[in-house]
Parts: structure tokens; C-alpha cells; sequence
């Protein structure tokens, strides 16, 4: 083939690979924001709640939301799977902070033993593994990266080539 020939394919497959980027990175970018918003987010406020009522509120939201984005079994890690990135551990143990909140309910707001407990309650919370980042990368990233990473690897080959022969 000829140089203008093996030329055009190298800026058809840098053209693909453009275009790749502009709608991959975008959309994997969109599922980490929801990730963050409907997960990490509500955790946060959970953590910082004034009382029971409201952090009870917050947490029952991050579970359900947790459920909706199917994150309550598997790992946030593609390799190194542990008990700190495991899904099913992180659920059990919010539905277990849920029942430590409803324990709560007939204490009064004013006395220690309410205080005390929210504030173990926001030590819990603040260990809890936070989701979103893990879910992206394991769902996502991984891949996008590494089709990305492949087409631009071959323009810049191509291009190497193209410029000695030139």
C-alpha cells in the first residue's frame, strides 16, 4: 500500500479514537456523579445529621439506593477483593446502623446515652467504605481505559511510523 494510503488509516483510526473519547470519558464521568450523588452524598449527610430522625431518613435512602444501582453484592475492586471493598459487608453493616437508630427512638434527644450513641453511630459511618469511585472504576473505567488506551496507543505507532517514512 501505498504512504498516503497507510497515512489516511492512521488519521481514520485517530479520528475514531477522538470520537471514542468524547462520548466514553463524558458518559463514565455522568455514572461516577450518580454514583457520588446518589450514594457517597447521602452517606456524608447521614454522618453529619443532627439526630436520629434525619440520619435514619439519609441512611434509608443510601440503601435504597444502593439496591437500585444493584451495589449491595460483589467487590469495588477487580483484583484485590477484601472484606474493606466488599458490597454485601458495607450493606449488612448499614442495615445494622439502621437497627442501632430505631433502638433509639424512645431516648430522649437531651440525655447522654442518646448523644453517645449518635456520635459511635458517626464513627461507624465515617469507616464505612464509600462506593462510588470502586463502582465506576469496576464498572466502567477499567474498560474504557483500556480501549482508549489501545486506540491511542496505535494512532501514536502509526504516527511514529508515518513520520520516519516521511
Amino acid at each position: 500500500m501505498d504512504k498516503e494510503g497507510e497515512l489516511m488509516k492512521t488519521v481514520i483510526l485517530a479520528g475514531v479514537a477522538t470520537i471514542l473519547t468524547l462520548i466514553l470519558v463524558p458518559a463514565c464521568s455522568y455514572k461516577a456523579y450518580v454514583y457520588d450523588r446518589d450514594l457517597n452524598a447521602l452517606q456524608g449527610r447521614a454522618q453529619v445529621a443532627a439526630d436520629r430522625e434525619d440520619m435514619r431518613k439519609y441512611l434509608i435512602d443510601y440503601s435504597a439506593n444502593l439496591s437500585k444501582h444493584d451495589a449491595t453484592m460483589g467487590h469495588t475492586a477487580l483484583i484485590f477483593k477484601t472484606a474493606g471493598n466488599d458490597l454485601h459487608l458495607n450493606y449488612q453493616t448499614l442495615h445494622r446502623i439502621i437497627e442501632r437508630l430505631d433502638a433509639l427512638e424512645g431516648v430522649p434527644k437531651a440525655s447522654t446515652t442518646y448523644q453517645v450513641a449518635l456520635d459511635d453511630i458517626r464513627g461507624t459511618l465515617r469507616e464505612l467504605m464509600r462506593p462510588a469511585g470502586g463502582l465506576t472504576w469496576v464498572r466502567y473505567a477499567w474498560w474504557i481505559l483500556s480501549i482508549l488506551g489501545i486506540l491511542w496507543g496505535a494512532v501514536c505507532v502509526g504516527g511514529f511510523y508515518h513520520v520516519g517514512r516521511y
